[in-house]
């Protein structure tokens, strides 16, 4: 996170959240750095559907049709937040977090990723060991920002 810090600081850019799995790690992450109320403008935690469609204004439709762990919802959820919060920057998370469930597919998969100016970078970002879910977290979140940081 500190990394990340020093790159917004260097750039002068702001940056905004909007988190599903990640329940506001992401946002307690960086408000954790003095100094954050520079660059960090605010988030959103959306952990349900209803809230993603009447907070974000994201058509539950896309919901319904790609469910809302998908590359479709992940894109609104970063186009929508960056409407709201004005920031040159925004991060996203939405996933299936651990402990892993045999029984579902798709536990463990997530899509992460950022929206900077105009421009879109989404990954999937999957763990298969049946970690806590405040490491999975972590990992998520280091994961996009070092994502960032490569570019």
């Amino acid at each position: 996170m500190e990394k990340l810090f020093e790159y917004l600081k260097l750039n002068n850019l702001t940056i905004s959240s909007c988190e599903s799995f990640t329940g506001g790690y992401f946002a307690n992450e960086i408000t954790n750095l003095s100094g954050a109320s520079n660059y960090f403008k605010g988030g959103f935690v959306c952990y349900t559907d209803e809230f993603k469609s009447q907070i974000l204004q994201i058509d539950i439709e896309v919901i319904k049709k790609y469910g809302a762990v998908s590359l479709e919802t992940l894109n609104l959820m970063l186009s929508k937040t960056q409407e709201l919060l004005k920031t040159d920057i925004v991060f996203a998370f939405t996933g299936f977090s651990t402990p892993i469930d045999d029984n579902n597919v798709l536990s463990g998969l997530s899509y992460v990723g950022f929206k900077m100016k105009e421009k879109i970078y989404t990954y999937e970002f999957k763990v298969l060991e049946d970690i806590s879910r405040k490491e999975y977290k972590k990992r998520a979140c280091n994961f996009v920002i070092n994502k960032l940081l490569e570019l």
